[in-house]
């Protein structure tokens, strides 16, 4: 390979480096370990379940995730290590470990699958610091998370402390609280020196309710832990409290997303129909879907009602139109049926008028009666001609009264047509009135539910603070007051509301 290509390739791979390195410094990095299969001790059912389900979300949140499953104490170390490399550059760091933990003079450590119980001794060296844990957060200078599902009661701390023996003295079951935390949020399972439960289910309590509210978009990651307590006290009847220490520097969101009481705000009273379907879709659990299905429904029935109206408007104008070109037509038809009649007894009058009374000769005939042969072919030729002015006469009549039936079959016909669009007129104004009655009935009931389930939003939902879980989430009407405080932060007040929020809301 001749030097050109050798420098050239040295270039390409040096880019690459350049990118990568420039990717890797934006990336959100978390270490996941699950430690259940321990070697000395009965396994932790739902470790490896916790440490999968964790990951898998955090992946989904755009976190670059290191994984270890059923680590010893030099596979821990390693695992920290590469962490604490990636780290570098990083805008966020988390560990979680899901594991036995326990203390040993206030020191807190994390018990690798190897740790075996030789005679119920055994030297913290053969465990993990939670120290340096820490340590190796240290090396993002972006936000610092630490979350230990690590405080179920642990057959190592059991045995260790009934032993007699100096190098058990001080071990403790449960974590201790951890002093250095500035810039930091370490989150517990349970409250320090106490003990957590692993679970029933697939996974344990705590873990359990942070996946779901990990996938709960646009909560800062203190409420996420906040709501993760609260959850894990109720479904513990309150046997288990997780803890939360929280000194950070600035607001972190595991999920960055828009949550839904901040797209409900966003939209308004003047969303549209494409608005509040697209919040119905991307929230279908979120306690402002009534509200969004309601106000939907009245927008629609609205939309249904203009619709009708400009429907029965332009049925109206056709009808109308049609109306007024047949009787167009048939005051065309009547005044030409008129004006043939009468012409046609004008015409009859004049004839009547020219033939003179009944058996008088007419000139040319007094002419025959005079003369001998040259008068009779005269009077021949007369005959001739009055019997030709007969059979026009006759023709010219049943002419006239066929354009008399015509005309006067045309007349029923415009007369007919008019009765016809004047029932049809009558009946579109009718089922107008009618269907335009109902919508307006549908719009009415729309708008009550919409009131209705506006204030049935619970308050805290519209501080960011959403129900604990769907579960959990209120169904039932507010009172008066929380009623009209939910309807004035979305934006919905009358005046008298404002009052009664002044006067008699205290």
């Amino acid at each position: 390979m001749n030097l050109a290509v050798r420098c050239l390739l040295l270039g390409f791979a040096f880019t690459v480096g350049l990118f990568a390195e420039a990717y890797a410094a934006e990336q959100r990095v978390a270490l996941v370990i699950g430690n259940g299969s321990y070697r000395s001790v009965p396994e932790l059912r739902n470790s490896r379940n916790d440490a999968d389900d964790i990951s898998e979300q955090l992946k989904r949140l755009g976190f670059a995730v290191i994984d270890g499953r059923d680590l010893d104490r030099s596979a821990m170390q390693t695992a920290l290590s590469r962490f604490a490399q990636r780290l570098r550059g990083s805008e966020a760091g988390l560990v979680y470990y899901s594991g036995h933990g326990l203390q040993i003079n206030g020191q807190n450590f994390l018990v690798p699958v190897d740790l075996k119980m030789d005679g119920g001794a055994f030297t913290p060296f053969e465990l993990v610091k939670l120290d340096d844990v820490i340590e190796a957060l240290s090396y993002t200078d972006g936000v610092r998370l630490l979350v230990l599902d690590a405080c179920r009661d642990n057959p190592f701390a059991n045995v260790l402390a009934q032993s007699k023996g100096s190098r058990g003295a001080g071990m403790t079951r449960g974590l201790a609280k951890i002093e250095r935390s500035q810039g930091m949020l370490i989150a517990y399972s349970t409250q320090s020196n106490a003990v957590a439960a692993d679970g029933y289910g697939r996974n344990s309590p705590f873990t359990s309710a942070l996946v779901r509210e990990m996938q709960v978009p646009g909560l800062e990651v203190a409420t996420v832990f906040r709501r993760v307590a609260v959850n894990v006290n109720r479904e513990t009847d309150g046997a288990q409290t997780p803890e939360l220490s929280v000194s950070l520097l600035q607001d972190f969101y595991l999920n960055p997303q828009e949550s839904d009481v901040s797209a409900w705000q966003r939209l308004g009273p003047s969303a549209s129909v494409a608005d509040l379907k697209t919040f119905i879709a991307k929230f279908p659990t979120s306690v402002m879907v009534d509200a969004a299905r309601a106000r939907l429904e009245a927008i629609e029935n609205a939309n249904e009602r203009e619709r009708l109206v400009r429907e029965y408007a332009e049925k109206e104008r056709r009808l109308r139109q049609q109306l007024e070109t047949v009787e167009a037509g048939y005051r065309k038809a009547a005044s030409e049926l008129a004006e043939r009649r009468e012409r046609e007894e004008r015409d009859r009058l004049a004839t009547a008028k020219g033939s003179g009374p009944p058996g008088a000769a007419s000139p040319a005939l007094a002419g025959v009666s005079a003369g001998s042969r040259p008068e009779i072919a005269v009077g021949t030729r007369d005959d001739k001609e009055r019997e030709q002015q007969t059979k026009e006469q006759a023709a010219k009549e049943q002419a006239a009264s066929a354009e008399r039936e015509r005309l006067a079959s045309q007349v029923a016909a415009f007369e007919a047509d008019k009765a016809r669009l004047a029932d049809e007129r009558q009946a579109l104004e009718r089922a107008m009135s009618e269907s335009l009655a109902k919508a307006q009935a549908e719009r009415e009931r729309a708008e009550k539910r919409v009131a209705a389930e506006t204030a049935r939003l619970p308050v805290f939902a519209l501080d960011q603070q959403r129900t604990i879980t769907p579960a959990a989430a209120p169904r039932r009407a507010a009172s008066t007051c929380q009623e009209i405080n939910a309807r004035a932060q979305l934006g919905d007040i009358s005046e008298s509301d404002r009052d009664i929020l002044k006067h008699g809301c205290r």
